[in-house]
């Protein structure tokens, strides 16, 4: 099983991900990756990467998933228009098991699914 972040631009699965085993912790939760650190860092090499570079961190949907460590139990966090397609495009990058709970976050939401989005942002070149 892989814990880490996720984007979803235009059809394709842009993340960053680590075994379960190398993860930070914190609490209960074994957790991996920032989505503002990701894409600030990130040097687009595919169309989909430039066009992810093109717009706010947030602008796409995205999501996480994290390990409960108490209860031995991934968690994937995701907006709510990722589509069943994608969550099992997810869950085999993620080498997710079965028992995987999906969770609706009001933190990840794309900008189709926040009325409130403005996709300001200053690019950022290194």
């Amino acid at each position: 099983m892989r814990i880490g972040i996720f984007f979803v631009v235009d059809g394709a699965l842009i993340g960053d991900t680590q075994s379960v085993e190398q993860c930070q912790r914190y609490g209960d939760h074994a957790e991996h990756g920032a989505h503002y650190d990701y894409w600030s860092k990130l040097k687009p090499t595919t169309a989909a990467e430039s066009a992810f570079k093109s717009h706010a961190y947030d602008y796409y949907p995205r999501g996480r998933v994290v390990f409960d460590v108490k209860h031995q139990q991934a968690k994937l966090y995701v907006d709510h228009c990722i589509d069943t397609a994608v969550l099992a495009a997810i869950s085999v990058t993620f080498e997710l098991p079965s028992n995987t709970r999906v969770c609706y976050d009001e933190h990840y939401k794309c900008y189709q699914c926040n009325q409130m989005f403005i996709d300001d942002f200053d690019e950022i070149d290194e």
